[in-house]
């Protein structure tokens, strides 16, 4: 799962405008699980081991936290972001 999907689903929460309007710290942090929870049954119903499994849960987190930040710090920066 890389950051194309998460970039397609964060937008599909948010709406077609979500760059241009400000958005809550929380909206992002629910999108965030929500995609984590999907990618990980999606894993869990692959034909994987458990071990390919465990690490591909592992991957998949360590993306889409680095990715959910830097979104976070891109819209801070353009003023966008609410608290």
């Amino acid at each position: 799962m890389g950051e194309q999907y998460f970039k397609g689903v964060l937008a599909a929460y948010l709406g077609a405008n979500f760059f241009n309007s400000p958005v809550d710290e929380w909206q992002i942090d629910v999108i965030k699980e929500n995609i984590s929870h999907y990618c990980e049954a999606t894993i869990d119903h692959s034909q994987l081991s458990f071990q390919e499994k465990e690490e591909q849960k592992r991957q998949m987190k360590q993306s889409l936290e680095v990715y959910i930040q830097g979104v976070k710090d891109e819209m801070r920066a353009a003023g966008r972001f609410q608290r």
